[in-house]
């Protein structure tokens, strides 16, 4: 049987998974984003994913228990930085240039405490969903 030349990334990324959960409390873990990045041979143009630039921003939605989090590519090619707006029922985000995405929730969440990073061509926004009265929101 040939071997396959991905076998090697495979097995370290299994190893790298291994070592990642070995060092978490333990817990019910959740993977929110994750993005693998190879580097390409010299010489070869780094490809065009987005096609003519004008598709929708591949965008993903996860609900939590406390929480609700987005993940977005960002356009390295647009003019403007990458922002997010959070409202209490909806979040606002431009992935850059002009064009804005956005976000309907089904829930309420904490404007005050929302936050978004922006790092290695992905965005990612974390927003805590608000407490009803009398509830203790959980951290």
């Amino acid at each position: 049987m040939a071997n396959n030349p991905y076998d090697e990334m495979f097995r370290d990324i299994a190893r790298l998974m291994e070592r990642i959960l070995s060092e978490m409390p333990p817990c019910d873990p959740k993977i929110i984003g994750f993005t693998i990045i190879g580097g390409l041979p010299e010489g070869i143009p780094f490809p065009d994913v987005a096609g003519d630039g004008e598709r929708e921003p591949d965008i993903e939605v996860i609900e939590g228990d406390d929480c609700v989090y987005i993940t977005a590519v960002v356009n390295a090619r647009a003019d403007g930085a990458p922002y997010v707006t959070f409202r209490e029922d909806s979040v606002t985000l431009c992935t850059g240039g002009d064009k804005e995405t956005v976000i309907d929730l089904d829930c309420e969440i904490d404007v005050l405490h929302s936050f978004y990073n922006v790092q290695h061509g992905v965005i990612d926004a974390v927003c805590p969903k608000k407490s009803a009265p009398g509830n203790v929101a959980r951290s």
